[in-house]
Parts: structure tokens; C-alpha cells; sequence
């Protein structure tokens, strides 16, 4: 884990498995068209990884959002932390 996010730490610490964290600072209604289209990945795609079905997710945004919307600065800053891959 890098040094500068020691805030995560807690999160792992307190039994999280995967966490979805921001570089900067990000609209809020991209980030909750990408978390909701995440976890219908996930439901439907029980198969996939959390990282997969983000990008599923990062995908449909950028090709049917709004020109705004599929802007990478609205979905480039996500990243996947800790476990990723689906559940075995």
C-alpha cells in the first residue's frame, strides 16, 4: 500500500476486502453512474472480479455517458484497492 494513503489502512484494518478510492476530486453523479453500474456488473456477472466489472462500469461511461460524462477526468481518478478479483 502506498505510503501517502494511510487512511486506507483503517478500512483494511476494520475487514474491508477491496475499497474503490479517488485521485482527486471527482463530480458526484459520475461517480454514482460508475458505482451503481458496478455493482449491476456484479450481480448480473457473479463470475467477474470487482476490478472487471469497474471497468464494465468505466466503459459504458465512456461510450453511451454524456460527452461530460465519458470525459476521463470524471472516471480516470477510480482505482480498485485490495481484492479485485471475484470471490472463489
Amino acid at each position: 500500500m502506498p505510503r501517502h494513503c494511510p487512511g486506507w489502512r483503517a478500512f483494511f484494518y476494520a475487514g474491508a476486502r477491496t475499497l474503490l478510492v479517488s485521485h482527486w476530486e471527482v463530480g458526484s453523479d459520475a461517480a454514482v453512474r460508475l458505482t451503481t453500474r458496478t455493482f449491476e456488473e456484479l450481480k448480473a456477472h457473479s463470475e467477474i472480479g470487482r476490478a472487471e466489472a469497474f471497468r464494465r462500469s468505466m466503459k459504458a461511461l465512456i461510450e453511451k455517458g454524456s460527452l461530460v460524462d465519458g470525459h476521463r477526468s470524471q472516471w480516470a481518478p477510480f482505482v480498485v484497492v485490495g481484492e479485485g478479483a471475484a470471490a472463489r
